[in-house]
């Protein structure tokens, strides 16, 4: 599922390609994904003569916008953003937006998991703390779901409401880099161990940018390329492997929380 690395490197990509372009339109190739298109809302955002101004993400969800409204788009477990040969459309091609120089650009979405629906507000999609920050993230781990709750400290990473945009992959990467166990709750973690979190998962969410997110199934880039963050996985799918923590001579074991894996040195996070 494309975490927000993922979704910021789609973001970056449009902006450097489609920003400032003129719309001729949108088509949609089904009649919904997630939830039913709004079809006539949507085709009246993306209308023709309509400027595509420049994307931005709002947690895991990417706002796209002309002077006509904006649309929040969830990659959902698989979607992607692909340069299109409309009408020779591609597999999965679900909506397509025109351009009046001729390009198009696709939205692909094998399992249908994601959804664009139009809003009126950014806040209306998230108001949870910008994992980027430091400051919002000391702030947010102030709060009584993480300094009370008996929840996993990895669970209450990935609760949206709270954080938002990291997924299993980067909130069991920064765990490690902060010498945290995914399974300690998290009234059990120190108030030192929440800022030495609030100041590795910025640093490790602008890397994975920086290499274009991680690809472990279907997640690829706007023109196919791979990400390349998957190389620099330290716990991550590597149950059994020896930890890369200099001096470390524990081995990575996994467990199962919540239905998702976690993956863990015994040594380095106790």
């Amino acid at each position: 599922m494309p975490e927000l690395p993922e979704v910021e490197s789609f973001v970056q990509a449009l902006k450097r390609e489609y920003a400032g372009k003129r719309l001729k339109g949108v088509r949609f190739h089904r009649p919904d994904l997630r939830f039913p298109f709004a079809k006539p809302v949507l085709e009246k955002i993306f209308f023709k003569g309509a400027t595509f101004l420049e994307p931005m993400r709002v947690a895991k969800q990417m706002v796209l916008s002309t002077e006509g409204g904006m649309v929040a788009v969830s990659l959902g477990m698989s979607g992607a953003f692909l340069p299109s040969a409309f009408p020779n459309t591609l597999v999965h091609e679900h909506v397509t937006l025109l351009f009046e120089d001729g390009s198009a650009l696709a939205y692909v979405d094998p399992r249908r998991f994601g959804f664009w629906l139009a809003v009126e507000r950014v806040e209306d999609i998230s108001i949870a703390a910008d994992p980027l920050s430091e400051s919002s993230l000391k702030e947010c781990f102030r709060l009584r779901a993480f300094e009370q709750s008996q929840r996993s400290i990895k669970e209450a990473l990935m609760d949206q409401s709270l954080i938002g945009g990291l997924g299993n992959i980067y909130a069991l990467e920064a765990l490690f880099r902060a010498g945290v166990s995914p399974l300690r709750a998290c009234a059990q973690v120190k108030p030192a161990e929440y800022r030495k979190l609030a100041q590795v998962i910025p640093l490790l969410l602008k890397q994975a940018i920086d290499a274009g997110g991680s690809t472990i199934s279907t997640y690829r880039r706007l023109h196919g390329e791979s990400g390349g963050f998957q190389e620099l996985h330290l716990v991550y799918d590597r149950e059994g492997e020896k930890c890369l923590a200099q001096g470390c001579k524990g081995m990575i074991r996994r467990s199962v929380q919540n239905g998702r894996g976690s993956w863990w040195c015994p040594r380095c996070q106790r």
